[in-house]
């Protein structure tokens, strides 16, 4: 039995889909779920095109569908496979193969981006599960991204003996498509990621990681222990990775990168695609986001810590009524008093209790923050404004158009590797 048959046998919805078995030194196995993607060739061309690592390397694409989508989709998928297929039998290689998979209609209840990804890692670790490597890469990337050169032997350094479980890799979308233009509105949503995980780090969080589907990677034994992939529609990666973070030795990879698609797109509700769409449909007005104070209030809590650990219930409301009133408020509402004295029970030395707290007052619990300020007086405002007055909080220059400022945040977040 491997050391996954358990989680497998629990967890799985689908059998092996690939009947050949992995050579045994396979290290990495990227998944890349594909639906109605007439161009994923590209993307699988830009991985054969990496340089390899000192090990084999996988590709499953998990070809797939809703059982109630349009007959259109269907026809396309199945040029998909003929044309992967075609592909495959003229490039795959030693040490390189891509094994396009043709997933079962999903169920229109549970189908989505979530369910196809599911399905996908977990052939991939039923794959590392058949020749025992525990530490087998899984990395999730998708069906419109490319790569860097780069991008396997970064990935095999990063994971090199055994220390990192996982960790998010650096992505920059193209601001200009083949011919030059620029889609509307991506440099402010990418702006708008960036500006979010850097107010986060300011505030003090500790696992404020990009959750992007196409830029992540976890070994095959956390993934397994952890109850892999979810079935979430949307959202399924920062879901899935707010699992894995608390654990531990995760890390940013920024020595190479991988280059999300910048199309509009409805596949999902939200993220790229549907946020690009949105701004398309709304006449050139500004993406909006949460205020820099917001972020001020999380930073309150958090540098409150020290004072929280192991003190009577009295000094927790000491403390606790000193804070901004709306996180007062959201904290009372959330039974923060009671809440501090289970993690004090539970918690015999400071990192203990600190690291307790933030399963608490995890990533959901800042979103929830952040929106409960906006529902009560504390406004979003254009994501110029706000990415600005990070920059100044920081003490770093800025600059006068929203390409400069994107420009800044890369910068700050490819040169500072975050780790847990």
């Amino acid at each position: 039995m491997g050391f996954a048959s358990s989680y497998l046998r629990k967890h799985a919805f689908y059998d092996t889909f690939i009947p050949y078995p992995p050579r045994e030194d396979t290290g990495i196995i990227v998944v890349i779920p594909c639906y109605n993607e007439p161009g994923v060739l590209r993307s699988v061309i830009s991985l054969a095109e990496a340089s390899l690592p000192s090990y084999p390397v996988e590709v499953i694409v998990a070809v797939n569908a809703p059982e109630n989508a349009p007959e259109g989709v269907f026809e396309q998928n199945r040029r998909t496979l003929e044309q992967l297929n075609e592909w495959c039998r003229a490039n795959n290689r030693d040490g390189f193969a891509v094994y396009p998979v043709d997933v079962p209609p999903l169920p229109a209840r549970h189908a989505g981006a979530g369910f196809a990804r599911k399905a996908g890692m977990d052939e991939a670790v039923r794959r590392f599960s058949m020749t025992g490597n525990m530490r087998g890469v899984i990395v999730s990337f998708d069906a419109d991204s490319l790569c860097e050169n780069n991008y396997f032997t970064e990935l095999e350094s990063c994971f090199d003996g055994g220390g990192i479980i996982g960790c998010t890799i650096c992505f920059e979308h193209p601001v200009e498509d083949h011919n030059g233009d620029r889609p509307g509105g991506i440099v402010d949503y990418e702006l708008y990621l960036r500006y979010y995980i850097q107010a986060m780090r300011h505030a003090g969080f500790p696992w404020a990681f990009h959750t992007i589907g196409s830029c992540f990677a976890v070994n095959a034994r956390v993934y397994a222990d952890q109850g892999g992939m979810n079935r979430r529609k949307a959202g399924e990666d920062f879901y899935f990775l707010h699992k894995i973070f608390p654990l531990g030795r995760f890390t940013e990879l920024n020595t190479t990168m991988v280059m999300p698609s910048s199309r509009v797109s409805d596949r999902v509700p939200f993220g790229t695609g549907a946020t690009l769409k949105k701004l398309s449909s709304i006449g050139g007005e500004p993406l909006m986001t949460w205020p820099p104070h917001s972020f001020d209030d999380l930073g309150v809590l958090f540098g409150s810590l020290p004072g929280l650990f192991k003190v009577a219930d009295s000094e927790i409301a000491r403390v606790s009524a000193a804070f901004p009133e709306l996180l007062r408020r959201y904290l009372e509402e959330n039974r923060f008093a009671y809440n501090m004295m289970q993690i004090n029970m539970n918690s015999a030395s400071f990192p203990a209790f600190k690291k307790r707290f933030f399963r608490w007052f995890g990533g959901l619990m800042i979103l929830r923050y952040l929106n409960f300020a906006r529902r009560n007086g504390r406004e979003n405002i254009p994501v110029t404004g706000a990415s600005a007055g990070l920059l100044d909080r920081l003490g770093v220059q800025g600059a006068t158009s929203n390409t400069e400022l994107l420009g800044i945040y890369r910068k700050l977040q490819r040169e500072t590797v975050w780790r847990c």
